[in-house]
């Protein structure tokens, strides 16, 4: 018999039998849906099916940077499960696990060892970028399942570099005896360099003794240039002792002075200037790390000597030079490093004594903005760098090499502020000559002429690669001709961070023979670009077409020397293939502006 209403219990006695109900019946649910329950409105959207390809990669990272474990283990799903999504979704997912990991020590509910299998062997992944992902997310989720997996790739030679050194990494963050065996077997002196010297690196984090040893042996061997020897000394110098072993062991081996000044200027070239490590290094390179201030008339006679034998030409080439690495730190008209100030109109600013005083003595005069702040966390690791971030949740730095660093605050142990990021004796390694040419340039810089801020932009950022050419691996089927319509896919779908930057010089041009020397190939592509934020019709001028094929947002253009195009608002490249062997010009220089009767609002997007 169905209840009436008079028969119903009075609401003080629902609600009571309610709050006893309501609780069991939860309790009695399956985990899966309970968990459904808890995910957020994100995941709820993408679990509905109804969002649009194009808008799934957005919230994919969102739930990256805010999600919960529970949506977070939604995630992990997305990334270990080849039909719940796309290849590019599947990836977007890891490198968000792997964000949530290292950013905000966040970890998903589920089964995080299933992220082993996409490393290696029939499930694993077909694109080595999210390989290297799915590799750093097992050594943020200290999976100790992929352990051996990742010792077996970073043995083989065959694997690409990224690849190998990642894996190393990723067995020191797991540790635990599997993983040390690795590692000290491929530290050891019968490994080949290429092998050894990112295992040692490895080392540092584990035996930061045994590490500094097997170090200095291989610098010894003859590490070659600044990329090189970068793994391994940045090991060193992250580390709260690193530097301070390092130094010892290079006194008591007694390393030779061409090695040491290798590891002195990359030292340099990442801004750091740590004591011990610093005077070790210069002892053994013959170099004096501390020389005497200038006296008043060695200053002016420097000076003099800036002004009348300086030439400005030859000191922006040294300005651009990677062992002076000017660059990565200081923009000019707008392209370039943010970690320290742009440079543009330094010499209408500042007379010649200040320049050189900067330059030899940086830590004198330091904007707020520009200070160090040098972090120690918990783990004993050791960072530097410009503060570009404060929150309650983390701190970012921007170290010298323009890579942020994003340490969570609770993982914090100490900290101060302090000091320049850009370190003395740099000019070590320039004869006078050379110096007073870098100080001539300098002081040209915002002053009329050659090096004056010009009113016509140009595109002074580049992203650089190499073209695939007819039978590359990259794109096997693309004939590489200046004829051919179409953009390859190699090129067309590279995404834009992983464009290699060039910088314009000065005046706007961009030298050939440095972005050739960068991708060590000919015939090569530049992507530029142009932000519109009003409508209308731009103009792209080229100092010659000679040698050019060209795309605007992919779609072929006549490769002309004026070319014009109506644009909508946006972000909006032009990628140009360049032959080399077909050119006369030294160089390749683009300047914008707005086409006759034109409205249009842009700017070029530079940068680092």
């Amino acid at each position: 018999m169905m209840p009436t209403l008079s028969s119903l219990p009075r609401r003080s006695t629902c609600l009571r039998l309610s709050m006893l109900v309501v609780p069991m019946l939860l309790a009695g649910l399956p985990v899966a849906v309970r968990a459904q329950e808890q995910e957020s409105a994100m995941v709820r959207m993408l679990r509905s099916g109804r969002v649009p390809d194009d808008r799934q990669g957005t919230l994919i990272t969102l739930i990256g940077r805010q999600g919960s474990p529970t949506d977070l283990g939604f995630l992990l799903e997305l990334a270990t499960d080849p039909d719940l999504a796309s290849d590019a979704n599947r990836r977007l997912a890891i490198e968000a696990l792997t964000q949530a990991a290292r950013n905000r020590s966040v970890f998903p509910e589920g089964d995080r060892t299933r992220i082993a299998a996409l490393i290696q062997g029939d499930a694993a992944l077909d694109d080595d970028e999210a390989r290297l992902s799915a590799i750093q997310l097992a050594g943020a989720w200290k999976v100790e399942e992929a352990s051996e997996t990742l010792a077996v790739i970073a043995a083989n030679s065959d694997d690409p570099r990224a690849l190998r050194e990642a894996s190393l990494i990723a067995l020191a963050e797991i540790g635990g005896p599997a993983s040390c065996k690795a590692i000290e077997s491929l530290a050891s002196p019968e490994q080949p360099l290429s092998v050894r010297v990112p295992a040692i690196a490895a080392l540092v984090s584990l035996d930061v003794d045994a590490a500094a040893g097997r170090a200095v042996a291989a610098l010894a061997e003859g590490i070659g240039d600044l990329d090189d020897v970068a793994p391994l000394m940045s090991a060193f110098l992250d580390r709260q002792v690193g530097p301070e072993r390092l130094a010892a062991e290079i006194r008591t081996q007694r390393l030779a002075a061409d090695p040491a000044k290798v590891a002195l200027r990359y030292l340099y070239s990442v801004g750091r200037t740590d004591a011990p490590l610093v005077s070790a290094l210069s002892d053994a390179a013959g170099i004096n790390a501390d020389p005497e201030p200038l006296s008043d008339a060695e200053m002016q006679a420097m000076i003099a000597d800036v002004r009348t034998h300086g030439d400005p030409e030859r000191g922006e080439r040294i300005f651009r030079r990677e062992d002076v690495n000017c660059t990565k730190c200081h923009a000019i008209s707008g392209a370039g490093g943010n970690v320290g100030p742009d440079l543009s109109a330094i010499g209408a600013s500042s007379p010649p004594d200040y320049l050189i005083r900067s330059i030899i003595y940086p830590e004198e005069a330091v904007k707020e903005e520009y200070g160090v702040k040098t972090v120690l966390t918990i783990d004993g690791q050791i960072f530097q760098g410009v503060i570009k971030e404060s929150s309650a949740e983390r701190l970012v730095l921007r170290e010298a090499t323009g890579v942020d660093r994003v340490i969570p605050v609770d993982d914090i142990e100490d900290e101060k502020a302090g000091g320049s990021i850009m370190p003395a004796g740099l000019v070590n390694f320039l004869t006078r000559d050379e110096f007073v040419d870098l100080v001539a340039f300098l002081d040209q810089l915002g002053k009329p002429g050659p090096y004056a801020i010009r009113a016509t932009p140009s595109i002074q950022r580049w992203g650089v690669l190499p073209w695939p050419d007819s039978g590359s691996e990259l794109d096997p089927d693309t004939a590489a001709s200046a004829n051919v319509a179409e953009l390859p896919p190699s090129v067309a779908q590279v995404d834009p961070a992983d464009w290699r930057p060039a910088y314009g010089m000065t005046g706007g041009t961009l030298p050939l023979d440095e972005v050739t020397r960068m991708v060590d190939a000919p015939v090569l592509a530049l992507r530029g670009e142009v932000d519109v934020t009003r409508s209308g019709s731009i103009t792209f001028s080229i100092d010659s077409a000679e040698g050019l094929s060209l795309w605007l947002d992919g779609q072929p253009i006549d490769a002309a020397d004026t070319v014009s195009a109506d644009l909508d608002p946006g972000r909006h490249a032009l990628v140009i293939r360049v032959n080399t062997e077909e050119r006369a010009a030294d160089g390749i220089k683009v300047e914008l502006a707005r086409s006759a009767d034109s409205r249009a609002d842009f700017t070029v997007v530079g940068g680092p």
